[in-house]
């Protein structure tokens, strides 16, 4: 499940190896670049991966691994795929990458789904700790240390003009990541994360289990927006009205509302939270409930992908 891993190598873990000197004679397209206060750095590729070189260290960024080992990004890396990965990459280069330090983990999967990608944007809710936005590309859920990103694979494939796998072909595939960007190691309770720890199952399995579990932590908004159910009760008729409201506005909308509202004094702190509640609670899915189908079938995807 692993498609973009950052890396880099120190000097002192290639003992004997003259970075600037020797790695870009393994390099193509190798470009030099002098800086004044940082000392020179050499750029090129290995492959499909980004590789920088300078005095002190060798980096792999903003490349995914598995376009390199697999030919393509449309698949993920599984766990011994990655440590084949890592050991090409430490063949290549004639340095020991599986003790590179890891600054960015990207996990992935796609889940093929009964409808286009985007009809289920809009009841996947908001996310504690998580800025939601909604993009004509996917939809994202974004803070400093990590991003969770909903988008159609297929549509990206098409807008790259690359081939998309047979069993992928004419299908509904909605790609689901999960990025580590910064501070891996307080993330991840790890005091160090090297390539060589990507492939260990352990490691792997808590990866994926995160990988779930951040999925979870999304608020699922109640997809039953046509079918009113019938009541006498005034208040219930007006919160089911509110739903509707929220549903066709979209729930971040509301909750951006009542931001500025508190953030120019309309409202006080006390207030607006309790609109906040009020919204999650309208809004929030209904176990078992009728008109809940695009929720209930993408949660047993997941599901169903982390056990595999």
């Amino acid at each position: 499940m692993y498609d973009n891993i950052d890396t880099a190598i120190r000097k002192e873990d290639c003992p004997g190896v003259d970075f600037l000197k020797d790695t870009p004679n393994l390099l193509d397209e190798v470009t030099s670049q002098k800086m004044t206060q940082r000392g020179e750095y050499i750029n090129g590729y290995l492959g499909k991966l980004n590789v920088s070189i300078s005095e002190n260290r060798v980096s792999i960024y903003n490349s995914s691994l598995c376009k390199y080992y697999l030919g393509d990004n449309f698949q993920t890396l599984s766990c011994s795929d990655t440590k084949k990965a890592i050991e090409q990459i430490s063949d290549s280069l004639h340095l020991p990458f599986h003790l590179a330090n890891v600054t960015r983990i990207d996990v992935a999967q796609n889940i093929i789904v009964r409808h286009d990608e985007k009809a289920y944007y809009p009841f996947l809710g908001v996310a504690p700790y998580y800025e939601r936005l909604e993009q004509n590309n996917g939809l994202y859920y974004s803070n400093s240390k990590r991003q969770k990103l909903f988008y159609g694979k297929e549509h990206e494939q098409k807008v790259k003009r690359q081939p998309i796998p047979e069993l992928y072909q004419n299908r509904n595939t909605l790609r689901y990541e999960l990025r580590f960007r910064n501070r891996l190691r307080e993330q991840l309770n790890r005091p160090e994360i090297t390539a060589g720890l990507l492939y260990d199952e352990k490691f792997y399995r808590e990866l994926v289990k995160r990988w779930k579990d951040e999925y979870f932590n999304i608020q699922k908004i109640n997809s039953n927006i046509v079918n009113m159910e019938p009541t006498g009760s005034t208040k219930e008729f007006g919160e089911q009205i509110a739903l509707i409201s929220i549903l066709q506005m979209g729930q971040s909308q509301f909750m951006k509302t009542v931001d500025v509202w508190q953030k120019t004094g309309a409202i006080d702190k006390v207030q607006a939270k309790r609109h906040r509640s009020f919204v999650k609670r309208l809004s929030k899915v209904k176990k078992n409930g009728e008109g809940n189908g695009l929720i209930a079938e993408l949660d047993n995807k997941i599901k169903q992908a982390a056990r595999v």
